[in-house]
C-alpha cells in the first residue's frame, strides 16, 4: 500500500512462500537487480551458460547472501511446494541443472528473503500496510518485473492510481 514507505518494501510485490505459526517467509518478486545469475554460477563454480544472463533478484532484506530459486519443475531435495506446480529451492543442485540446461526452464533467482515473526504479517495486513492478491505463476513468469506492482493491484480490480496514503475504518 501507499503508506508502506520501508524502502525495501515501498512499491513491491512479496510472493508468501511459508506462512506457519513460527512466522511467514516471502520473495519480493518485482526487484531485478542488475546482477546476473552467471555471476554466481562464477563464483559457486557451477559450468554451463544455461540461465547465465538471467537476472538476480533482490529477494528481501533477511540474509542477502543466501539464494533463493522460485521454478516450476521437479522436486529438488529440500524445496518447498509454493502453489501446484512452483517450488522453492535452495539446493545449488537446482543451479547447476539450469546451467547444463537440463533444470528447469521457467524460473527466478533471489538473494535474500522477507521473514516475519509469528503474528507480524497478520498485523501488518490488519494495518492496511499489504493487500492480498491471489497468488499466480503468470504474474511471476509472464509479466515483466516493472509491471508486476500494477498488475497484481489490478488482479483485484483496482485501479493502482486511485489508491491513498489514508484509510478509514467501518
Amino acid at each position: 500500500m501507499p503508506q508502506l514507505t520501508d524502502p525495501n518494501f515501498e512499491r513491491t510485490v512479496v510472493l508468501v512462500c511459508e506462512h506457519t505459526e513460527e512466522g511467514a517467509l516471502g520473495l519480493v518478486i518485482n526487484r531485478p537487480t542488475p546482477f546476473l545469475l552467471g555471476q554466481i554460477y562464477e563464483g559457486q563454480d557451477i559450468e554451463g551458460e544455461g540461465g547465465a544472463d538471467e537476472p538476480i533478484h533482490y529477494g528481501g532484506p533477511v540474509q542477502p547472501e543466501m539464494g533463493f530459486v522460485l521454478y516450476e519443475g521437479p522436486d529438488y531435495e529440500g524445496s518447498l511446494e509454493v502453489l501446484d506446480g512452483l517450488r522453492l529451492g535452495t539446493s545449488l543442485e537446482i543451479l547447476r541443472d539450469i546451467a547444463r540446461e537440463e533444470g528447469p526452464e521457467r524460473f527466478l533467482f533471489f538473494l535474500g528473503y522477507a521473514g516475519w515473526a509469528p503474528d507480524q504479517l497478520e498485523g501488518e495486513i490488519a494495518r492496511n500496510d499489504w493487500l492480498v492478491v491471489p497468488a499466480e505463476a503468470d504474474l511471476l513468469f509472464r509479466t515483466p518485473a516493472e509491471d508486476r506492482w500494477e498488475r497484481a493491484i489490478r488482479l483485484l480490480g483496482i485501479d493502482p492510481h486511485l489508491l491513498s496514503q489514508g484509510f478509514g475504518t467501518a
